[in-house]
């Protein structure tokens, strides 16, 4: 165990001070013993970088602190915490007192060897005498040899109480400080508490259960505290890249609740440039993704994404694009569906006369659904509006119904038969979607490719289809851990929500083509009714009257 270098304690008097007792001098060096100790606690000798302090400083009640290896992160946030715990926080975001601070790691492992060293061990950073007085320790400019572990970030002298899990292992579960702050820390592993309040939760690195998230951020409301997550930019977890999205959405606001700072590992002034570049060369063995994660901060989704050539600004078109803004009724028109209880997606497609592309211009995400509802929503959605074909999961419509034993396929068709509402060519049934999962999502890359003249022949509407949009962001390929290294197939990760994305990997791979639509007759012209009329009243006049001669005129 590293401990900071003991404090020199003052010259005691030769003689008593103004008839002052030896107990009584005893007692003045244990009070300057004391304080100078305390002109040397970690908080007080701590230097912010410029990216660290905006995270300090930062109000906002959400904060992403992303960042590579050495980077800085863990630092500023554990920092955070210990500011908070001991209510030091300069820019007064916590309660002084009666304060609780939950820490979650991904599991307890993490908790014995980051979490507890950093807060309560000696060595968070370096310090360095310069005269009289101690300072941080800066690389390149002081000497390292002369350098000393900093105290401990949370100071002990303010603990009172101490719970673990597994002491020897450092497993720390519960603090409890002498300012009334109780400090909790939980593995990811379990299942997230409930009912109690927090002011600040940390999340540090990776989590294994991702429910941790949006119970830990409950727990805030009635203290409004504050959520801090320190990461690297692990492309697997999805409330991460949930949490980074929301923040560079709202980026340009600054009434924003949520913010992310990235750190890089080359901006952090305390590691030696040498061992910089020692770092960089091994990064840069193992492949550009694990360089770029690990010294620039970035998320590297490229190579896990099954469409990583999917770009807003170039498959997405204004609704000023369309004449009048609307989908022109010539065009000749698809749908798509995922069936499902959890999760129905439905996708709206149409082909122009030209077949320069495919336009997606509208969905249907339905959370919870059944065939009523479906007939219901489905309805009020497309109703007046004229289609080719209705095409389905078949795999999703052949599995039969616990309840009715009945098939999903055949209570969607009896929904559309109520109603009357059929396609041009599959009437009220559905056309079976490919089951050839590689055709498929090849399909859809080729649609997806930007041709030379910079057009694509799969475009979205913009504002139409935001939950199509979030799952292309988030849809990845399957990965396998082979020897500790993960290795990226082709295959599609289909856990989790992917239904739009399967809906519309199904329209793409049914090569939508324009047909023409079938005439609509227009209002008939007066003498068609007066013609009817008088047919039918003729046929009213000789019922029950037997003629025996020919009828007819002659000419």
């Amino acid at each position: 165990m590293r401990r900071h270098p003991p404090v020199d304690p003052p010259p005691m008097p030769q003689a008593p001070l103004a008839g002052l007792t030896k107990h009584a001098l005893d007692s003045m060096r244990e009070v300057q013993v004391e304080l100078a100790e305390r002109r040397i606690e970690a908080l007080r000798l701590y230097k912010p970088m410029p990216k660290q302090d905006e995270f300090h400083s930062c109000a906002a009640s959400e904060r992403i602190v992303i960042g590579g290896n050495r980077s800085g992160k863990s630092m500023c946030t554990f920092i955070e915490d210990a500011r908070a715990a001991t209510g030091q926080d300069p820019y007064g975001k916590y309660p002084e007192k009666d304060g609780v601070l939950v820490i979650i790691g991904k599991n307890w492992q993490h908790i014995g060897m980051v979490v507890y060293p950093i807060l309560f061990k000696a060595g968070a950073f370096k310090m360095i005498r310069e005269g009289d007085a101690w300072r941080a320790f800066i690389p390149g400019k002081d000497d390292p040899a002369l350098a000393k572990p900093a105290p401990p970030l949370i100071p002990p002298r303010l603990i009172t109480d101490m719970a673990w899990v597994q002491k020897n292992a450092g497993y720390l579960n519960k603090v409890q400080l002498a300012n009334g702050w109780t400090i909790f820390c939980f593995s990811s592993e379990g299942q997230p508490p409930q009912g109690f309040q927090a002011d600040l939760v940390h999340i540090d690195e990776d989590i294994n259960n991702e429910q941790w998230v949006g119970e830990m951020q409950a727990r805030l409301a009635d203290r409004k505290g504050r959520f801090v997550w320190s990461a690297m930019p692990w492309s697997q977890n999805d409330a991460l890249l949930g949490l980074c999205e929301r923040a560079d959405k709202s980026a340009d606001d600054e009434d924003s609740i949520i913010r992310k700072f990235t750190l890089r590992f080359l901006d952090n002034p305390h590691i030696d440039e040498s061992e910089k570049r020692k770092n960089i060369e091994r990064w840069a063995s193992l492949g550009m993704d694990e360089l770029r994660m690990r010294s620039e901060g970035e998320f590297t989704t490229e190579s896990t994404l099954m469409y990583p050539t999917f770009n807003t600004s170039v498959h997405v078109i204004p609704r000023t694009d369309l004449p009048d803004g609307q989908v022109p009724p010539e065009w000749t028109r698809y749908v798509s569906i995922d069936p499902g209880h959890a999760v129905m997606a439905c996708l709206f497609g149409a082909v122009p006369p030209d077949e320069k592309f495919l336009l997606i211009y509208d969905e249907l995400y339905v959370r919870q659904c059944n065939a009523l509802i479906f007939g219901e929503k489905f309805f009020g959605k497309a109703q007046n509006q004229h289609f080719y074909t209705f095409i389905m999961d078949m795999h999703g419509g052949m599995l039969r119904d616990l309840g009715s034993g009945r098939l999903p396929h055949e209570l969607y068709s009896e929904e559309l038969r109520k109603r009357s509402f059929r396609s041009q060519l599959s009437g009220y049934g559905f056309t079976p979607g490919s089951d050839d999962i590689a055709a498929r999502t090849a399909m859809v890359r080729q649609m997806l490719h930007i041709r030379g003249d910079g057009t694509t022949r799969l475009k979205v509407l913009d504002g139409a289809c935001p939950n199509l949009l979030r799952e292309l962001k988030r849809y990845r390929k399957k990965t396998s851990k082979i020897d500790g290294r993960v290795y990226v197939t082709d295959e599609p990760q289909t856990r989790g929500e992917v239904h739009a994305c399967q809906a519309l990997e199904y329209l793409c791979a049914y090569e939508p083509k324009y047909h023409t639509p079938p005439k609509v007759r227009g209002t008939d012209p007066w003498w068609v009714k007066y013609l009817a009329d008088k047919r039918r009243r003729q046929k009213q006049e000789n019922e029950g009257v037997l003629y025996l001669s020919p009828k007819g005129v002659y000419k």
